[in-house]
């Protein structure tokens, strides 16, 4: 009697649900968009990326700008759910949180990736409003987050004072980027960069409300 043959699994890219494609794709689109830009962006050049058939992306996403869309708002929504983590797990002493916010951000914008990205992001926005909309969406919800921290730092400061210090950080953080690329020797050494931007930074926000007290006191 002849023994029942085994089903075999499926494997390979062909046989992932639907779901794990579309994650696998848009991976591989932002690393696509990333290190080539817009001009280079293609739905063959994502699918050759990814390892699965031209027709697998375009079953997904229709056309370029879909892929576009879905490729910013992945990385969007990607970068949100890390920066809430981030503050998250930041300790409850309002100075120390601020410290290691701003040593955080400035290692990030260090990064050749992240600079990349948001280059082609920044240029794309120029002539594409669902970009430049994205954009002023991340804007806006990054420099409430980073006021909030403000403001628990500096808590006799008004909302409008602590969201236009937080404009100042990210024109600082974003500024970085120009010059911390591989070739760039305008800032110095890059290990002791974190810690003068949070001197700086340190600066903006004046001395905590306690150590003014403390001060006073001194002088008094």
């Amino acid at each position: 009697m002849p023994k029942p043959t085994r089903q075999r699994k499926p494997t390979g890219a062909r046989h992932r649900s639907v779901g794990d494609r579309k994650l696998l794709i848009l991976r591989a689109a932002v690393n696509r968009f990333t290190r080539d830009g817009v001009a280079a962006f293609t739905a063959r050049g994502v699918a050759k990326e990814a390892g699965v058939s031209l027709g697998s992306v375009q079953h997904i996403f229709p056309s370029k700008n879909k892929l576009l869309k879905a490729v910013l708002e992945f990385k969007s929504t990607e970068y949100e759910t890390i920066f809430q983590q981030f503050m998250f797990d930041l300790p409850l002493d309002s100075e120390t949180r601020v410290i290691k916010m701003i040593h955080s951000l400035v290692e990030d914008a260090m990064q050749p990736n992240t600079r990349k990205f948001f280059f082609n992001l920044y240029a794309l926005s120029c002539h594409n409003d669902f970009a430049a909309c994205l954009v002023r969406d991340v804007f806006a919800r990054y420099q409430r987050r980073i006021a909030s921290v403000i403001a628990a730092a500096r808590p006799h400061f008004s909302e409008g004072q602590c969201l236009d210090l937080a404009l100042h950080i990210i024109s600082l953080i974003d500024g970085l980027m120009v010059h911390t690329g591989p070739r760039s020797d305008t800032i110095g050494r890059r290990d002791t960069l974190p810690g003068r931007v949070r001197d700086v930074v340190l600066l903006m926000l004046g001395p905590a409300p306690n150590r003014q007290l403390q001060e006073t006191r001194t002088s008094e």
